[in-house]
């Protein structure tokens, strides 16, 4: 899961990359059981906007808890409930981040865990849950790396999540912002 973060004291005097990363690496360490991976990046678009991108949850194996990709997420027979539990966690602390540090952008696993948190805040998860996600992108990044969001932090996550008597539709962008939810009843006399 990777988060970016703007460095805010890019425009200072005697500005030092280090100094942000820091502080954003102690923020993280508080709510995280494991230190994250810290990148240097650059999000700016026609100008320099010095940034961190930091991956976290790095020990979590995603296919155990998502299977072989990220679709259809907690169809997994008798692996729902830890999935379920695993996706729920990661959400709560991943919601605490979004909320005290305001990345400037996020990536698929993180829009799909803020959507899991959402459901699970508002009681709406009962036994399965069927997620989908597809990813439209925006703009490309200035600068072409391995690292997934860097290359292409501007984006759009349509996000499904079907559960027994409903569906919720997500348009949530890569800068955390929701733009959009739809609840749809299942029941066939809807249609």
């Amino acid at each position: 899961m990777q988060l970016i973060f703007s460095d805010p004291y890019y425009d200072n005097e005697n500005w030092d990359e280090a100094v942000f990363s820091n502080e954003i690496k102690n923020s993280l360490t508080q709510v995280l059981d494991e230190a994250p991976s810290i990148h240097y990046s650059n999000i700016g678009h026609g100008a320099d906007c010095p940034s961190v991108l930091v991956e976290l949850f790095n020990t979590i194996d995603w296919k155990t808890i998502a299977g072989t990709s990220l679709v259809g997420t907690f169809l997994l027979g008798d692996k729902i409930n830890k999935n379920l539990d695993a996706w729920t966690s990661i959400g709560e602390k991943l919601s605490a981040i979004i909320n005290k540090l305001k990345p400037a952008r996020i990536d698929e696993k993180a829009a799909l865990a803020w959507v899991v948190n959402d459901l699970a805040e508002k009681g709406k998860i009962h036994g399965v849950i069927e997620l989908n996600i597809q990813v439209i992108p925006f703009t490309n990044g200035p600068c072409k790396t391995e690292l997934q969001l860097e290359s292409q932090p501007d984006s759009l996550y349509l996000i499904s999540a079907k559960l027994v008597d409903n569906v919720f539709v997500y348009g949530l962008k890569s800068n955390s912002k929701l733009e959009f939810l739809k609840e749809f009843d299942t029941f066939w006399g809807e249609f």
